[in-house]
């Protein structure tokens, strides 16, 4: 498990996306990510007896758990029982819950100790939501239903674990925004484009990886179970991230004044929401988890191996690993506008 932590490099995307934290808020950023990797993706640690069988290694993407959502929402309700108040000692047995749920509970209790309510009920909001889009997701999965691309598109906004990043980055940077800035409507619409654009982009940066793995809940993947060649499904989803762009050129155009001090501090939050899908992006390529060895050559070619069959719930992953073929990622072109509009053009190409 360290290895695979290790391989994922959350740091980096850490310092991307709060690269004027403090040494220890960092490390709080950090382990938050290194959490949030095993828990939604890899093993889970094992419980001890309870009433249903958690015994065994546990995954929410791609393993025991996908299918199981009875299951799963004991997961789930455990993680954020602490953070919304609401478990007594007789209700909430710490016998019973997982050592990685434990270890969430540390990032909640240092936050708690130096950011303001608002942050701090933000933040528990988001990983409610992050909860919600995970367990609809394994819902999804149990029941066999396969969502449109626009539903899949509304799940995959919480279930891809950016809303609780804005909030990190915000505790991260000590920022001070007034809490009724985010009842407002542009601050709300930029931050839902922001997590689609970290949505959709990965979904489209891991869908090589998580085709071999038979994870369904994939735009690209809802594009080609509904008879799209590989190539017209990656233009389908790269058409959803340039319409992204164009929204948010609208709603940055159109965010109200506060006042000047507060002004400085959603600017900063804003900012705060840029420097998470740069994150993102740029860890992408940085990575192993989605391009293998080699992220630079699909890069700099922007050409992808991927199975040369379409996904299929009665066909198993390994049964296709013999027959890939090359496409042209040209999505990747919506990308580098994306960052002319937001970043600076080097930090994708340098």
């Amino acid at each position: 498990m360290k290895k695979k932590i290790n391989k994922c490099d959350f740091s980096y995307f850490c310092a991307v996306a709060a690269p004027h934290a403090s040494r220890s808020r960092f490390r709080t950023l950090c382990d938050w990510g290194n959490w949030v990797f095993p828990y939604d993706d890899s093993e889970l640690h094992h419980l001890p007896t309870t009433a249903v069988n958690l015994t065994t290694p546990s995954v929410f993407d791609n393993g025991h758990l996908r299918d199981r959502p009875e299951e799963s929402q004991l997961v789930m309700e455990s993680l954020m029982m602490p953070m919304l108040g609401g478990a007594s000692k007789k209700d909430l047995n710490i016998k019973d819950r997982l050592r990685i749920v434990k270890f969430h509970d540390t990032v909640v209790k240092r936050m708690a100790m130096k950011a303001p309510t608002g942050v701090q009920r933000r933040f528990a909001l988001a990983m409610q939501g992050y909860c919600r889009g995970a367990l609809v997701q394994i819902d999804n999965q149990f029941s066999g239903k396969r969502p449109t691309l626009e539903e899949i598109a509304m799940i995959r906004r919480e279930s891809a674990g950016c809303r609780p990043l804005y909030h990190l980055v915000e505790y991260a940077h000590c920022l001070r925004v007034p809490d009724e800035v985010f009842d407002h409507p542009v601050i709300q619409e930029l931050e839902n484009i922001g997590m689609d654009m970290v949505a959709i982009s990965n979904d489209i940066l891991s869908y090589r990886k998580e085709q071999a793995e038979g994870v369904p809940h994939n735009m690209v993947a809802a594009c080609r179970l509904s008879g799209l060649s590989a190539q017209k499904a990656f233009d389908k989803v790269g058409k959803l991230l340039e319409n992204r762009y164009q929204r948010w050129d609208r709603a940055e155009a159109s965010v109200p004044s506060w006042g000047e001090e507060a002004d400085v501090q959603v600017q900063r939050y804003i900012e705060g929401i840029k420097c998470v899908v740069r994150a993102n992006l740029n860890w992408s390529f940085k990575s192993e988890r989605y391009l293998g060895s080699n992220p630079d050559v699909v890069r700099a070619t922007r050409k992808l191996h991927i199975l040369a069959d379409s996904p299929t719930t009665d066909v198993p992953p390994k049964a296709l690993f013999n027959r890939t073929f090359l496409l042209e990622i040209s999505f990747l072109l919506g990308i580098c506008f994306y960052l002319r509009v937001i970043l600076p053009w080097q930090l994708f190409f340098g």
